[in-house]
């Protein structure tokens, strides 16, 4: 199991893939490798994300979802913990 640092950096890679994607497939829209690889980057991101709430909470404050405010218990996803 990844730890909170490594899950993050995970994150911030799926999602700099996703967007470049993305971008790609605005001007290559037929292209069916790269919708295939944006989907499967898609899908890999939303299965990190799971865990890393279920080791740190929630990611934002939009997957606060229990009865009580869980996303403003430390640390803040972009605080260092070194």
């Amino acid at each position: 199991m990844m730890n909170r640092k490594q899950l993050l950096r995970k994150l911030q890679m799926l999602d700099f893939a996703i967007q470049e994607t993305a971008l790609f497939l605005n001007s290559h829209p037929d292209d069916r490798q790269a919708m295939q690889y944006y989907q499967s980057a898609v899908k890999e991101r939303e299965k990190t994300a799971k865990e890393y709430e279920h080791l740190c909470g929630p990611l934002t404050n939009r997957q606060n979802l229990s009865d009580s405010w869980e996303y403003s218990k430390g640390p803040w996803p972009w605080e260092r913990e070194d």
